[in-house]
């Protein structure tokens, strides 16, 4: 990964100056729209693509959809824009991200001679769902594609209103395997392995930049650990919650000097029991489900593993001097970021599209290291997606699915050359962190992005990837009875999904 994006980081600039010249036909009025065309492109599917294409994708370089223009449904999550911008860029403001997106979609739209429309972006999390459902059923095609709050929107892949991607006479051009798709995460999201509702990856901003990692003030740990080399630690493979624990365990100073530990004193590392502990989970490799002979998911969480972590996460929780649970007196994660960032705490744990937004004017310099192992036998560092991952979908009222599978496919492809390098290499890996290394640690994070089904399909599956949220919040520690307890309403509620699933054929 890392050649790859520094190879495509050199001919960055070099595009840029050809596609600049780009006569861009997006400009299009709303009325362009076609919602039927199934206009075949000029270019034969077979063309062989020259060894100097300029695109990374296998389509032809050059096709004709007669200036169709697409319209997207977006749900943006909290902290930002990125939503939006993972699509739409109005102008060239001059900001790395937005000049990239910019220039992608003149690329994109100058390639397929096809139009995107500025698109709707609505923060109703569930409420889009819906909008997507009433429009298939009154056979209407107001948008063509749908970018989902994953959490909340993802349900609808299951109930017959979106298209199946994976379907090649429908959607041609789509080649999942690619490395500017996120291949695993969609495999894993889908109930057998080959059929996708829903693709993501370096399309969506929010794949990028809501992964788990851990921020460190260099500041105070090298108060503390003077000769200490982090980054050695981690190429070493043993990063784990039990170092974590130890290097946590000296950096508590009661601040306030009122001999009480509470939100106002400094601590050696926090999290907090809403999404943070679900980063700790996966970063330890906890999977909420597996697959069965047949492929498909089961649930899986009654295992040793499991019990394994939440001892672990339960003596750092819980009884570490030197770590704190929610010490801002609130669950929200980004009271945690403005603390740390204000120099309060020596390590945390956040999602990577925080480190632009409340660390940019950090005092202190900062480290950013992957999640935690369980232990020295984890085979490889992990991390997972924040729940609020853009999933983008197509609904079955929409015609011309040829034009939109060459449409996503090549924003996607697009967006590994210009937006990622300009988001991830640039904006992540030079402006907002302080040394090189910490840049290093991303790639490691993004080579290791991992889910299960389960984790995924949360919301119909009676919140099982909450599950630890609850117990530290009751500061549980013993949660092999609750797991019990549970079993039968998640097993009962995977069944069902499957179910829906098979129900729907192709």
């Amino acid at each position: 990964m890392k050649r790859i994006l520094s190879c495509i980081l050199a001919v960055l600039f070099l595009l840029a100056s050809v596609t600049a010249c780009s006569n861009n036909s997006a400009n299009t009025d709303e009325g362009a729209k076609n919602a039927t065309n199934t206009q075949t492109p000029t270019a034969d599917l077979t063309e062989e693509p020259e060894e100097t294409a300029r695109f990374l994708d296998s389509m032809p370089e050059t096709m004709d959809f007669e200036g169709r223009a697409l319209n997207f449904l977006l749900t943006e999550g909290s902290n930002g824009n990125i939503t939006e911008l993972s699509i739409w860029a109005e102008e060239d403001t001059g900001e790395v991200v937005d000049t990239a997106v910019y220039q992608r979609n003149l690329v994109v739209t100058d390639r397929l001679n096809i139009a995107i429309n500025e698109p709707e972006v609505n923060t109703d999390w569930s409420g889009n769902a819906n909008v997507i459902r009433n429009m298939v059923k009154s056979g209407s095609a107001d948008y063509d594609i749908f970018g989902a709050y994953q959490y909340y929107g993802i349900v609808i892949g299951c109930e017959g209103v979106l298209y199946n991607l994976n379907n090649k006479e429908l959607f041609p051009y789509n080649d999942f395997d690619r490395e500017y798709w996120g291949s695993g995460y969609m495999k894993n999201m889908s109930y057998d392995g080959s059929k996708y509702y829903w693709a993501t990856g370096d399309i969506a901003l929010r794949y990028t930049g809501g992964m788990y990692v851990i921020y460190v003030n260099s500041r105070i740990f090298t108060d503390y650990y003077p000769e200490v080399n982090l980054y050695a630690i981690v190429d070493e493979g043993e990063w784990t919650m039990d170092k974590v624990s130890e290097l946590a365990s000296a950096a508590y100073i009661d601040l306030d000097a009122n001999g009480t530990r509470d939100s106002k004193d400094q601590y050696g590392f926090v999290t907090q029991s809403n999404d943070l502990t679900d980063g700790v989970a996966a970063g330890c490799m906890v999977d909420f489900s597996t697959r069965d002979e047949n492929g498909l998911p089961v649930i899986s969480l009654d295992n040793e593993w499991t019990y394994k972590f939440w001892d672990k996460y339960y003596a750092l929780m819980f009884n570490n001097d030197g770590a704190m649970l929610n010490p801002v007196g609130t669950d929200d994660s980004v009271a945690i970021m403005t603390a740390f960032s204000a120099g309060q705490f020596m390590m945390t744990d956040n999602k990577l599209y925080q480190s632009p937004i409340y660390l940019r004017d950090m005092e202190d310099d900062f480290k950013i290291l992957p999640m935690p192992k369980l232990d020295e036998t984890q085979p490889h560092y992990n991390t997972r997606i924040h729940d609020s991952c853009t999933l983008f979908g197509v609904p079955v009222s929409v015609g011309g699915t040829e034009c939109l599978s060459a449409a996503l496919e090549a924003l996607s492809s697009e967006s590994f050359k210009e937006v990622t390098p300009a988001y991830y290499e640039i904006a992540l890996k030079v402006k907002f962190t302080r040394d090189s290394d910490s840049g290093r640690m991303i790639e490691l994070c993004h080579e290791n992005i991992s889910i299960d089904f389960a984790a995924q399909w949360s919301n119909k599956l009676g919140d099982i990837n909450h599950f630890f949220r609850g117990r530290a919040d009751a500061k549980d520690e013993s949660i092999a009875s609750t797991i019990a307890r549970n079993a039968k309403v998640w097993n009962k509620s995977m069944e069902k999904l499957v179910k829906s699933f098979e129900d729907l054929g192709d």
